[in-house]
């Protein structure tokens, strides 16, 4: 069912992150498209990526765990979490 890697490991989406990924309207390609055309926008503890990527106004963020899954007996990245948010102009006051 789950056969989309990064990084030579299976992506597998949380319960949480299916349901952002639903509402959305996306689907693990394209969080691994993210993942590996995408931007880190800051450091995160070892073992958790965080990839942006802008399209448009929107800017989309995929949030990876190292895990292990026992149903497939192999390392795997958990999807923890998948968001939208819109890109805010900065204005100049004078």
């Amino acid at each position: 069912m789950f056969e989309i890697r990064y990084k030579g490991l299976r992506l597998i989406p949380s319960k949480t992150a299916g349901r952002e990924l639903i509402k959305f309207g996306f689907m693990l390609e394209d969080c691994k498209e993210i993942l590996e055309k995408g931007y880190s926008p800051r450091k995160r503890k070892d073992g958790t990526i965080e990839k942006w990527m802008d399209y448009g106004n929107k800017t989309y963020n995929v949030v990876v765990v190292k895990s292990f899954n026992y149903m497939y007996n192999e390392n795997i990245y958990l999807i923890i979490h998948f968001g939208e948010f819109t890109k805010k102009k900065l204005t100049v006051r004078k």
